[in-house]
């Protein structure tokens, strides 16, 4: 058993995800499933019902109507849409007791849904078709490091300390400290809820594209949002070493720093507009908050 997936099956109790994901699951692989078999899945979780409204209205997703109820926003986004939507909102929930000593939880997501945003306008500029999907493939890019500092809080500050000190990626030494890094750690957590393989792949060899053997646009995409997100938020530290841009990705998806520069721009006047409407927990958090109560180590955007 590969050390990444032996880490997350001990933890597997705490990472499941909820029912009404499995019930969704199942209806997108029966044939003969209706939208109102849907709506009913999606409607026993009113709080999640009610996200995936707020989601379905937001400008940045921009569809063409008013979204008033679930059969309304399934009809429009789509199933698979949703179902992403679904997925992304859940592993919030999922994900709400980060230990505050090692990072703000909001401060977290708020990069991880930076990232998401950055990585559906890159795959804009690239025409890709379903673009809907790169918000969850860069949203989820950075997921592995819940389950760090869930499990092992003393272990991933340990690796933070030495990445700033050494001036080394974090991954490289998480490696060294775990055995693994975030990515194979995210990768193996995909896997356990049994999302496609282009997550778990591109989850793996977000911060390294040339590895990805399979979906290697997709990888450059999220690696390149990944890459504006570090610049822009500092997280994890301002102080860490930056991720180097690879040329292969800027190759794969023939974008320059202009293009990057421009899509910069875009996700700033998204990200608290997303951010507010994916909020799973007691209270939304504030626009004004968002910047002001992060760490003290986060650079803010």
């Amino acid at each position: 058993m590969r050390p990444a997936q032996k880490f997350v099956l001990s933890h597997a109790k705490h990472v499941t995800m909820p029912e009404v994901y499995r019930d969704f699951r199942r209806l997108v692989a029966a044939p003969d499933s209706k939208i109102s078999d849907f709506v009913d899945v999606v409607s026993t979780d009113p709080a999640l019902a009610t996200r995936l409204i707020r989601i379905a209205n937001t400008s940045f997703f921009g569809y063409s109507r008013a979204v008033h109820n679930i059969e309304q926003a399934i009809s429009l986004i789509g199933v698979m849409q949703v179902h992403d939507v679904l997925i992304s909102s859940l592993a919030m929930r999922a994900f709400a007791g980060i230990p505050n000593d090692i990072v703000n939880p909001t401060t977290f997501w708020k990069s991880s849904v930076y990232c998401g945003i950055t990585s559906r306008l890159i795959a804009q500029k690239c025409m890709l078709p379903a673009n809907q999907r790169f918000f969850s493939l860069g949203l989820f890019h950075d997921i592995g490091h819940i389950v760090m500092y869930a499990k092992r809080p003393d272990l991933a500050h340990q690796a933070l300390i030495q990445s700033l000190e050494r001036g080394e990626s974090l991954f490289r030494i998480e490696r060294e400290i775990f055995g693994f890094d975030y990515g194979q750690l995210g990768s193996e957590l995909m896997r356990l809820w049994q999302l496609p393989v282009n997550f778990q792949e591109i989850a793996r060899h977000h911060f390294e594209p040339e590895k990805a053997q399979h979906y290697p646009l997709e990888t450059a995409i999220v690696h390149l949002a990944y890459t504006i997100t570090q610049a822009e938020t500092g997280f994890i530290n301002a102080d860490e070493q930056q991720p180097i841009v690879s040329p292969l990705a800027l190759k794969l998806t023939k974008l320059d720093e202009n293009d990057l520069r421009s899509i910069r721009i875009e996700a700033q006047k998204n990200v608290h507009e997303v951010l507010h409407a994916m909020w799973p927990f007691v209270e939304p958090p504030h626009k004004k908050n968002l910047a002001k109560q992060d760490q003290p180590h986060c650079k803010d955007f």
